[in-house]
């Protein structure tokens, strides 16, 4: 069973069959969107299906996912990462229903592999060959990750940003990379849709209208380890927002089934240095245009000046739902990243902000004691080894391997 049925239009509304892999609208040039017959489904079988496709992860939900007729699905490990309650992170923060959503165990570390699972099986199913995509290093290294397993040529743009972590990680499954120099996000998104209208198939969020269907499974994990309820608030970092926008998606499609009866707010977080979706969000605006500096932050994977399309499809999940879009500064980067650390979590900078945003929410009043809150962890912190360092406390000197000497230093003989 599979319910999805075309690609219509957000601008324009035309539509176009899946058997073509399309990127832009090609009649106004808009973002396209995947739609789904849910009219004739049964949520029985859907959760029956998924359960007894449980050893395929995220593709258990494949009936809710854009995957053709017959089609293998490209599974790499990814999806049914743990959501976990806090040991004492949410007394400290005064949120005790605070739940975690680790995505950091991801096969390449880093939550982007539900979106490329997805987005390039699909590909793949309608014999994608070469393909690429632009990152600032972790959508990279699972983009590389994926068309490799798939058999696809890929190019990666990395950001000038990206540290050499990243960039080895993408060369490792044997992508192509190639540095951008740039001013501003603009001109990025400038070049790859010229390179999408010229018929180069593109995996930048939006942009490919399959990637952010894998971040649905956000939404179907979350409420299956909530005993089909969805939270009170799900708070993710945003890059470009395909994680928040595509859980947003999730949630609807699952109350519209009838298996969760409410929905939650979507907080999206980003850095205060460079947040233009938190100046649009504040002064009402529906588009965000450029604003800040994406190299005067540590959050590089969520870092940019401007978002693609003006982020209208992220800003219009954040009011619909009755959220937020917030800001947060390094330090509240740093911190969270410790608070998490002593939960078991490591998580780089970018990674960390969703929880960072919320060592200010209680007083800021966007949240209630009483509210269940996810709050989503991306990526691991080995992703950003220099930010990890200035993050953790330094070693506390260096002692003899001697016997004597460490018995008096555990029983509390350092001065």
């Amino acid at each position: 069973m599979n319910l999805a049925t075309h690609y219509r239009c957000d601008d324009c509304h035309a539509t176009f069959s899946l058997k073509t892999p399309a990127l832009l609208c090609e009649a106004c040039g808009g973002l396209l969107e995947i739609e789904y017959d849910l009219g004739p489904a049964k949520p029985q079988d859907i959760l029956d299906n998924a359960v007894s496709r449980r050893h395929l992860g995220l593709w258990r939900w494949s009936d809710l996912l854009p995957l053709p007729e017959h089609a293998e699905p490209l599974h790499l490990g990814e999806g049914d990462t743990p959501l976990m309650r806090t040991r004492r992170l949410g007394r400290h923060i005064g949120l005790p229903g605070l739940l975690i959503k680790n995505d950091t165990l991801m096969p390449t570390g880093s939550f982007k592999d539900r979106g490329f699972s997805v987005a390039v099986g699909f590909a793949r199913a309608l014999g994608v060959k070469q393909a690429f995509t632009y990152s600032s290093g972790n959508a990279g290294a699972s983009f590389a990750a994926y068309a490799a397993r798939a058999g696809i040529e890929a190019t990666v743009l990395v950001e000038d940003v990206a540290n050499e972590s990243k960039i080895s990680a993408i060369s490792l499954s044997g992508a192509r990379v190639l540095r951008l120099r740039y001013r501003s996000s603009l001109e990025i998104f400038a070049g790859v849709s010229a390179l999408s209208e010229a018929g180069f198939y593109c995996f930048v969020n939006f942009i490919n209208p399959v990637r952010h269907e894998g971040m649905k499974t956000y939404a179907y994990e979350i409420c299956e380890a909530l005993g089909w309820r969805a939270p009170d608030v799900m708070v993710h970092p945003v890059g470009t927002g395909g994680g928040l926008y595509g859980a947003w998606k999730g949630f609807r499609e699952l109350k519209r089934l009838g298996l969760i009866d409410r929905l939650p707010k979507m907080v999206g977080v980003q850095p205060a240095a460079s947040a233009p979706l938190v100046r649009a969000f504040t002064e009402g605006k529906t588009v965000a245009g450029r604003h800040g500096d994406a190299n005067k932050t540590v959050a590089q994977s969520i870092a940019g000046d401007a978002p693609i399309q003006g982020g209208s499809r992220v800003l219009r999940a954040v009011y619909d739902s009755g959220g937020r879009v917030v800001a947060v500064d390094d330090n509240d980067l740093f911190e969270a990243m410790r608070l998490l650390g002593e939960e078991g979590i490591s998580a780089e900078p970018s990674a960390a902000a969703s929880t960072a945003a919320l060592l200010r929410a209680r007083a800021q009043g966007w949240v209630s004691e009483s509210d269940t809150v996810v709050s989503v962890v991306t990526g691991g912190a080995l992703k950003q080894p220099s930010a990890l360092a200035q993050a953790v406390r330094p070693p506390q000197g260096t002692v003899e391997a001697d016997p004597a000497e460490l018995l008096r230093i555990f029983r509390g003989g350092i001065e």
